[in-house]
């Protein structure tokens, strides 16, 4: 490990004295200072024009507000969607696996302004590898449902596509302001969040706690002080509705799973002992999402498909596949796709009065 470090090291210095100067500011460059999500103020050309990208919710704003033109690097778990960002990247494109293990020789090469990285990636590590080449870190934590806004603004800022950023923002404030109104005066409905296996839910402060509460919820572990639950207590807490997105090995993909993997995802939360006796379960209350259309904007697609299908009632402007559409046809330039939810969800979404007409 120690002869590698020092290589490393070496190499660093070879390559810090062969790079070119394209990120070193002149006097003639427009700067901007930002502050980061996780509070720090970084110095950045205005805009910035070349950049890399860890972390698949990350590259989905930048997507989001038309700026993905700009990035030239991203890591090979978001490259893996192929479906979806295989017209924007190659092989030759990836930095790493992940936020948390980066080719840094990678970056060097690709000569980006700035690595957008998440706040639990390794920005610290990166910060003083890349320093002697000028490229800046940013830290972007778009995985939090609750700081859409502040994300989306300061990515805004940084593109220069402050517009684009806005229209994003005001579109998910009106759907979320709707959800508010409707259910101010309705009884919260209970729901047990299961993420990829048995016994994974969510808990406050956890990336996907904010998607069930916007939706209007009451999480049936809002007093749990860790994830990982024992399933036993669910049956204990008898949810009214029960909410499984993904599974162990499928990550989010923009290609939905078939209807097969769907069902044996459902056999298998029926099959589970005793929960056959929850109220979730004795009516048929179970929501499926698949990875990708739960996570997308922030998950704030995940609330409005979870908001729909516990208060389907009191919603009645809200349609959850339509929103879905929107996001990607408007905000990601990607083809409509459907299947991605268990029960499907229709785009036409006809008034309570016409649905049982």
């Amino acid at each position: 490990m120690k002869i590698f470090y020092f290589v490393f090291s070496a190499l660093i210095l070879v390559l810090a004295g062969c790079q070119n100067s394209n990120n070193t500011p002149n006097a003639n460059e427009e700067t901007q200072v930002v502050v980061d999500s996780i509070g720090r103020q970084v110095t950045l050309p205005k805009p910035v024009t070349r950049a890399v990208i860890a972390n698949g919710y990350n590259l989905e704003l930048v997507n989001a507000i038309g700026a993905i033109d700009t990035i030239v690097g991203v890591d090979y778990i978001t490259f893996g969607d192929i479906d979806a960002y295989g017209r924007y990247f190659s092989e030759d494109s990836i930095i790493g696996m992940d936020a948390s293990e980066l080719n840094y020789e990678k970056i060097i090469e690709l000569n980006p302004q700035v690595l957008i990285l998440t706040g639990n990636g390794t920005w610290q590590d990166a910060e003083e590898k890349l320093a002697p080449f000028g490229i800046k870190v940013l830290v972007l934590n778009a995985y939090y449902t609750s700081e859409f806004r502040e994300n989306w603004a300061l990515a805004g800022k940084v593109f220069g596509k402050e517009i684009e950023a806005s229209e994003y923002i005001d579109y998910f404030d009106e759907k979320l302001a709707y959800i508010q109104e409707q259910l101010k005066d309705v009884p919260k409905k209970t729901l047990y969040y299961e993420y990829k296996h048995m016994g994974n839910t969510t808990i406050p402060g956890d990336y996907f706690y904010n998607m069930v509460i916007y939706a209007g919820a009451q999480n049936i572990f809002d007093d749990a002080i860790n994830v990982e639950i024992d399933p036993e207590i669910v049956v204990l807490r008898n949810p009214e509705y029960i909410v499984r997105v993904g599974t162990d090995n499928l990550s989010g993909r923009y290609v939905p799973p078939t209807l097969e993997e769907f069902q044996r995802r459902k056999d298998e939360i029926i099959r589970r002992p005793g929960w056959d006796e929850i109220q979730a379960v004795k009516n048929d209350r179970i929501l499926l999402l698949s990875h990708y259309t739960q996570g997308a904007a922030s998950k704030l697609v995940g609330t409005m498909y979870i908001a729909k299908f516990l208060y389907p009632e009191h919603l009645p402007d809200l349609n959850p596949e339509e929103v879905f559409k929107t996001w990607l046809e408007r905000f990601q330039k990607f083809p409509y796709i459907k299947g991605h939810t268990v029960p499907a969800f229709p785009l036409d979404n006809p008034p309570d009065s016409q649905k049982d007409s």
